[in-house]
């Protein structure tokens, strides 16, 4: 159900995708069974890409994503297209059910940018072996501890920073998503900002070359524990497209909030698939529950 080529982007203004979307909610409010399928399988890699960068464990993106899709599922004969874009319906629901989840993933471990950087520093400086296993595994402890930084920031906080950054939102359709006006989302993506800024200049030597921690030094360290090995990478994936190459480019230039090195930084990292929802999506529908929802064909 899920391919390596990923949908267009929910997340920038495009009109022919907001018909669509609409014309397939219309389609599996009906009973359309493959319209109701189409149209998680469009959405469903956004919301996993999203989930993932909030918890950092496959299976609890993938647990968030399923609750979600449940949600959004349930609540599809509600959407009225007079009322908004489908897009920014569905989000709100995304949106609303990351902030007031229960902690997931790697949340509990990580509490802030004193204590992870701490963490780091604690990790002995090693000459890495010249392999290529080794180059593989250093890219993936390259994204896992760029990507953890965003777990320091609270969780609103690192929404505004992955709808604009990484998913190329706008000001005003970031802010309708959590549901504050424009000005609060610039002041909440600042802070964010303000707060990368500030421990991974610091701290993180892809953002400033000066700075102490380095990931080549720290990796023979985590093979020897045994954390890491080339056949069980955690962030790196074959044949995925960068999320600059999905996203192309941030429709609104952000000069105050954003370090261009840092935005880089994540819009480097992979756009990933997620598992396929074709079975769970079946076996979902089959319930007595969502037959009652839908009459389907």
């Amino acid at each position: 159900m899920t391919s390596i080529e990923p949908p267009s982007s929910p997340f920038r203004t495009e009109e022919a995708a907001e018909s669509t979307d609409r014309k397939t909610v219309a389609a599996a409010v009906s009973g359309d069974q493959k319209a109701l399928a189409a149209l998680v399988d469009r959405h469903q890699p956004w919301i996993y890409n999203l989930a993932f960068r909030m918890v950092m464990v496959p299976q609890d993106a993938e647990d968030v994503t399923q609750e979600v899709l449940v949600k959004v599922l349930t609540k599809l004969g509600t959407y009225d297209p007079d009322k908004g874009a489908f897009r920014t319906w569905l989000y709100r629901i995304v949106v609303n059910h990351v902030l007031n989840m229960k902690s997931r993933g790697y949340e509990d471990a990580i509490t802030g940018f004193d204590t992870y950087y701490s963490f780091v520093e604690q990790v002995p400086d090693m000459d890495p072996d010249d392999t290529p296993e080794t180059a593989l595994i250093t890219e993936d402890l390259k994204i896992g501890c760029v990507m953890g930084t965003l777990l320091c920031l609270d969780r609103t906080q690192r929404l505004a920073f992955l709808l604009t950054v990484v998913f190329g939102a706008t000001d005003a359709l970031g802010s309708e998503l959590l549901g504050v006006n424009k000005a609060s989302f610039r002041k909440t993506l600042s802070r964010a900002r303000g707060k990368l800024r500030q421990y991974m200049s610091g701290n993180c030597s892809l953002v400033d070359p000066d700075a102490p921690c380095r990931c080549r030094k720290k990796v023979k360290t985590f093979i020897e524990s045994g954390a890491y090995s080339a056949d069980r990478l955690n962030y790196l994936v074959a044949e995925r497209p960068a999320m600059e190459e999905i996203v192309a480019r941030v429709e609104e230039r952000y000069e105050e909030e954003i370090d261009p090195r840092i935005q880089e930084l994540f819009q480097s990292h992979p756009f990933y698939s997620g598992k396929d929802m074709g079975p769970w999506l079946e076996e979902l529908l089959s319930t007595s529950e969502f037959e009652a929802i839908f009459t389907l064909n």
